[in-house]
């Protein structure tokens, strides 16, 4: 009997984490095992990076690399919203949204298009791996990724080789689809309880990697951790998944406002 149960525990942990979750980072390629930087070195590469600079480079991006929908037509789309005269189906019918269990949200309470959600729970970069070719393929006209929640470390080498990956993959893209205009969202804040856990202290530094990386690569960052400052009750039981109100009455719309989207 209790030999049972454990086979069922077991299965059920693989099931929630994929074996590859498991492998360590530094061991995805040649690639990464050959990285330049030390993790000291990276660190104080990015403890001297002007993040005001970057993120003003990276909005210049969206300049450079797509027509900007006037700030009429973003509020002509949100007020179709609120009447009910559009949907966010409608309006976000040409974004592809890639990533983990925050953005495999969306599919869960049923809001977008689920084959416009490329989304695995407890997803990795294993994950966007798998699926660069069918988002190339797809050549979709926007992409949002959302990955690091389940790679996030102390270990200062991991970041390294995280961000290392992440650039990789995202060249694939560009080079496969290059009029895919790429947004990546950084990642979510946790609620206060959870934040105390230590690998969750350095969602700031990985934030801080990620617009380094966008910023080198001219593709744009969201950051939504106002979102979440400002509405701290749609976290759930575990401090880090969201309720149906935050992607309905917040995020999505936030995305049209900050992004640009509007169908």
């Amino acid at each position: 009997m209790k030999k049972s149960v454990l086979i069922i525990i077991l299965a059920v942990i693989f099931a929630l984490y994929p074996v590859r979750n498991f492998v360590s980072l530094a061991n995805v390629g040649n690639e990464e095992t050959t990285i330049e930087n030390s993790g000291e070195a990276y660190l104080k590469e990015l403890s001297d990076y002007d993040i005001k600079k970057a993120q003003s480079n990276v909005k210049k991006a969206r300049g450079n690399s797509v027509t900007k929908p006037t700030s009429a037509e973003v509020k002509e789309v949100l007020k179709k919203l609120s009447q009910g005269k559009t949907t966010y189906r409608k309006v976000f019918r040409n974004v592809y949204i890639v990533g983990d269990s925050l953005m495999n949200g969306l599919q869960a309470y049923n809001i977008l298009n689920s084959n416009r959600l490329i989304t695995q729970v407890s997803a990795s970069l294993y994950h966007l791996s798998d699926n660069v070719n069918k988002i190339v393929k797809a050549a979709p006209q926007v992409l949002i990724l959302h990955y690091g929640v389940n790679m996030i470390s102390t270990n200062k080498n991991q970041l390294n080789t995280f961000i290392s990956m992440y650039t990789r993959l995202i060249k694939q893209i560009q080079k496969g689809s290059p009029d895919t205009r790429i947004i990546v969202s950084g990642l979510f804040p946790v609620d206060t309880d959870v934040a105390k856990a230590k690998r969750f202290t350095k969602i700031g530094v990985y934030n801080k990697a990620l617009v380094k990386m966008c910023d080198e690569l001219k593709i744009e960052f969201l950051d939504s951790s106002s979102v979440l400052k400002a509405h701290p009750e749609c976290y759930g039981g575990d401090g880090i998944h969201l309720s149906k109100a935050f992607y309905e009455k917040y995020w999505l719309k936030f995305i049209i406002s900050e992004m640009g989207i509007t169908g």
